[in-house]
């Protein structure tokens, strides 16, 4: 018996989290989803959406490089080794994701593909190159070891079997000088009558440099994967998107920056549209919501404008487009309008309410718009100083919109992202808010700078 021998293999895997960064590179563009996501979106692979596979790709490549460094070959008690079965079972998809993400890419890799210093097998025809090498020997060794009939340079037959492999430090005895420095034999039948076959002399260093030079062309397809999406990015900025005309109907508008997101980023943020053209058309049967109802509707033109900077300079990063220099939560004005989350002592009692008063929003039943009355109704205390509710004559929805409409005007007076944003001017808050807002000076999350109109 040989004596123990073993062989591991060590990828960096700070190679694939680079190319995973890559691809969030731009994430900063939309918060809801990747910007790459949507400009994968029309492209395809063999007919399946290519986001999908590059998803899929990225997974497979982190687990797998984990696996494979995890393994200790070389120390099976079996006559076959199957630990280095196994092994390059796992290696090939690895690799083959690899490839897939340059296939995906467009990333020309003709040149690495016919790389054959690794095995040195240009095989009977001369033109073998280590990557059809390798998938040879998976394909013997581990796929389809009674039938390998697809690498007919390298079999020297139609169709060749493998009844086993064989660590060779472990071969019971001396081993045949025929195999040379080899670590692994493994036996190619080749399926004629009187024929003992082939010898596949397996080096392990060699298989292992193959695996650590592909699986470091990830760096050349990130590489490209940044350069598509600056170019992607450059396009969509380089396209116009016009402000409002003086004869386009303000809910026109929303429905056309509606269009241009879900063209550049996805449909993820259309409720928020669909909510902000229910703000501005808001008209409150009662004449003492008025004043609220039109602050309200003007921080939403206020937050549009923003967004059209968001849409054409595709970026949601500073107070031209999120409203405020830096935001912990990643969200933008825009979509901080609608949630009106804020550090108000008037409300920590009724996160439940907070909650059930959704039900109001036109899109549940009967049974849960009453709850959500009843959860608003315990809130009068707190809302009903800021605008006045009628439960008997208002419908769901305009309780919604005047819930919304009393929290917008709460968050003026308390520490958040929308007091942040809002400007200091009174067609967004009221006197009261203003003055609010002016003892506020320590307010951690406030941050004086950022008060400004969008760009025009």
């Amino acid at each position: 018996m040989g004596c123990e021998k073993t062989f591991q293999l060590h990828l960096d895997p700070d190679l694939v989290e680079e190319f995973n960064d890559s691809l969030g590179k731009h994430e900063h563009i939309s918060e809801q989803i990747s910007f790459v996501e949507k400009a994968f979106e029309r492209k395809k692979y063999r007919g399946v959406p290519a986001w999908d596979c590059i998803c899929t790709c990225v997974h497979r490549i982190r687990d797998g490089v984990a696996y494979l460094n995890g393994q200790k070959l070389g120390s099976m008690k079996y006559r076959s080794a199957f630990d280095f079965i196994n092994f390059i079972n796992n290696a090939a998809v690895v690799l083959d994701c690899v490839q897939m993400l340059a296939d995906i890419l467009g990333v020309d890799l003709s040149e690495e593909n016919s790389r054959t210093a690794a095995f040195n097998m240009v095989g009977t025809d001369g033109k073998g190159t280590d990557k059809q090498y390798f998938e040879f020997l998976r394909s013997l060794c581990g796929v389809h070891p009674a039938e390998t009939d697809r690498h007919r340079r390298y079999q020297g037959a139609d169709m060749v079997s493998c009844p086993y492999l064989t660590w060779t430090h472990t071969f019971p005895t001396p081993m045949p000088e025929a195999w040379g420095n080899c670590d692994i034999h493994a036996h190619a039948f080749v399926n004629k009558s009187n024929s003992w076959g082939g010898d596949v002399c397996i080096q392990m260093s060699q298989v292992f440099a193959h695996i650590k030079y592909r699986y470091s062309l990830l760096n050349k397809i990130g590489n490209e994967l940044e350069r598509y999406q600056e170019r992607k990015i450059e396009e969509l900025r380089g396209t116009p998107i016009p402000d409002r005309g003086d004869d386009e109907d303000e809910a026109d508008f929303i429905d056309r920056l509606k269009g241009v997101e879900e063209e550049r980023f996805g449909s993820n943020n259309d409720y928020v549209y669909d909510f902000a053209k229910k703000a501005l058309q808001f008209v409150p049967s009662n004449k003492a919501n008025v004043a609220a109802s039109r602050r309200y509707a003007n921080a939403w033109r206020f937050a549009l404008s923003l967004q059209l900077n968001v849409l054409r300079d595709m970026s949601r990063e500073g107070i031209d487009h999120a409203g405020i220099d830096y935001d912990d939560t990643d969200w933008i004005l825009f979509e901080h309008l609608l949630y009106l989350h804020c550090h108000a002592d008037e409300l920590k009692p009724f996160g439940y309410n907070l909650e059930k008063i959704h039900y109001l929003d036109g899109t549940s039943g009967p049974s849960d718009s009453s709850w959500g009355r009843l959860k608003l109704c315990e809130m009068d205390e707190v809302l009903g100083k800021y605008v006045a509710f009628d439960y008997e004559t208002d419908s769901d929805e305009e309780l919604y919109m005047l819930s919304r409409i009393a929290l917008y005007e709460i968050a003026l007076r308390n520490p958040c992202e929308v007091n942040d944003a809002i400007p200091f001017d009174s067609k967004y808050r009221s006197s009261d808010a203003m003055e609010k807002g002016g003892e506020c000076d320590e307010w951690p999350l406030l941050r004086r700078g950022s008060r400004s109109k969008a760009r025009r």
